[in-house]
């Protein structure tokens, strides 16, 4: 598939001529990785990582105080045909008035590659601890239980290996006998912890998470194919520059948000670098993005846009939306990618009142800090 692989991309044939040999190197990979005894898939990516923090990292669950709502959904690949989409939807709730408790939150998540012949659909509960270490610094340690479904369609628009000749093409049907399985579920683990401090107007938070603990098997044909672990390590600053000065007065508020971001699976890296900055109700944004394999390599900026609207004086949504473009030349035949998100935030909201055994427990313990949101 390499040699292949390279032909195209390498060869002599125009843009266009190249999308079909994409397409068949797209789907042959996916259905490598679901298959073969000793493929390694990897998970998707959003480009705003920073918007959808439980996705990287389950201890941001009620990392700061209220309920936040969000929903993402991102368009891979536009100059392929097909269904390449990745949608995600996560709620999570803060209350202080149990000591002890960080948060709890549920996250959904849907992947549909290829030709839309393979989905995946991720459904977990998402709960943290909070350890206040002083009034500007706390640690949170969360987890997330999932169940996992991935259902191929085999009567769908696949192509298999001895249906492609390199000088003819396609050459007619193959002689692969289907399974009688056309879903597998499983269940599937992950872990993480956030540090966050405050000090001088800057608000920092530095975080790691494993995904996939146990390593669960995604094979169709009752083969070893265990799905990799997932690292994540990841660090921001918050830095205001200039405080809100009252609901009615939010457009004097001025905010700078660097950030960086590395993950590693399998054979693939991932790695994010980039600046965020929100004025007047607007949120503009830079990032690059790096994604490295074994014999391949794709360099992505990301162009961000969004804007904040208020609510009350608690409570705002948020619409942003990124458009990624490929940097390096050999990798670009895929096209752009598009990502939206939508993301309600409500400060006051709780599940529980504060009982007098609570308030007891809460004189003597810190108040470690409750960020606003950037």
């Amino acid at each position: 598939m390499k040699k292949t692989a390279k032909y195209f991309i390498n060869g002599n044939a125009n843009r266009n001529a190249m999308k079909p040999a994409a397409i068949v190197i797209l789907i042959l990979t996916t259905l490598s990785f679901c298959f073969a005894p000793t493929a390694s898939a990897q998970d998707p990516h959003f480009s705003q990582y920073f918007n959808n923090p439980t996705y990287y990292n389950p201890a941001y669950t009620g990392l700061s105080l209220g309920m936040k709502v969000r929903l993402h959904a991102r368009k891979m690949w536009m100059d392929l045909p097909g269904e390449n989409y990745l949608t995600n939807f996560s709620i999570d709730i803060a209350d202080r008035n149990i000591p002890g408790a960080g948060g709890i939150g549920l996250l959904f998540n849907q992947t549909s590659e290829g030709l839309g012949t393979i989905k995946t659909t991720t459904s977990g509960i998402m709960p943290a601890v909070r350890i206040p270490l002083s009034e500007n610094a706390v640690i949170q340690v969360g987890a997330m239980a999932a169940f996992v479904t991935k259902e191929v369609n085999w009567d769908g628009k696949l192509i298999y290996g001895d249906q492609l000749d390199p000088r003819w093409g396609f050459i007619g049907p193959s002689s692969f006998s289907t399974p009688a399985a056309s879903k597998v579920v499983y269940p599937d683990f992950s872990f993480g912890t956030v540090f966050q401090f405050e000090g001088n107007n800057v608000v920092g938070t530095l975080g790691a998470a494993v995904h996939h603990l146990m390593e669960p098997s995604q094979s169709f044909f009752n083969l070893d194919a265990p799905l990799a672990r997932r690292y994540v390590g990841h660090f921001d600053l918050i830095i205001n520059v200039s405080d809100y000065e009252g609901y009615y007065n939010r457009s004097k508020g001025f905010k700078l948000n660097p950030g960086v971001m590395f993950q590693q699976q399998a054979g693939l890296s991932n790695f994010n670098i980039g600046l965020n900055l929100y004025m007047s109700h607007i949120y503009l944004g830079l990032w690059f993005s790096n994604n490295a394999l074994e014999y391949t390599e794709q360099a992505t900026m990301i162009f961000l846009a969004g804007i904040n609207i208020g609510i009350s004086e608690n409570s705002r949504m948020k619409l942003v939306y990124t458009h990624d473009m490929a940097i390096n030349t050999t990798n670009n035949f895929a096209g752009p990618s598009h990502e939206i998100s939508l993301i309600l935030e409500f400060d006051n909201l709780r599940f529980f009142k504060q009982t007098d055994i609570i308030k007891n427990v809460s004189r003597r313990n810190f108040s470690p800090i409750e960020c606003s949101p950037f």
